[in-house]
């Protein structure tokens, strides 16, 4: 299963190390860092539920995004969202469980990515 994922891993790091080269530190902590508050928290989850990326690979990229200067909170809530709001499978989670069911289950993650955020942010600040 590894080998089958490793290219797909690979090239998302990849992608990531790129955005991050090109995104610099200040730029993180002003959108994403712990002064950002609440509009970074929304900023980062919005990212995290608009993108389509593999669990394994969200890990390494949320050690570089808090290396690089964003809020314990705001990546908490990335990560989060990232994991468990999927905006881009919504149609194919429609497809099989239903509109009502598919959109009240990314809405309560949604919600639920902010309460465990700012959990994880009381117990690690």
């Amino acid at each position: 299963m590894f080998i089958n994922v490793l290219p797909q891993f690979i090239s998302i790091l990849f992608l990531a190390g790129l955005l991050l080269a090109a995104v610099s530190p200040e730029t993180i902590q002003y959108v994403i860092g712990t002064q950002s508050g609440f509009r970074g928290m929304l900023t980062a989850a919005l990212l995290g539920a608009v993108t389509l990326v593999p669990v394994l690979v969200a890990f390494p990229v949320a050690a570089r995004l808090l290396q690089n200067g964003a809020g314990v909170t705001q990546t908490a809530v990335f990560i989060s969202t990232l994991t468990m709001v999927g905006f881009v499978t919504l149609p194919m989670e429609i497809k099989y469980l239903g509109k009502k069911a598919a959109v009240l289950r990314n809405a309560l993650a949604f919600l639920f990515s902010f309460a465990a955020a700012f959990l994880i942010g009381v117990l690690l600040t």
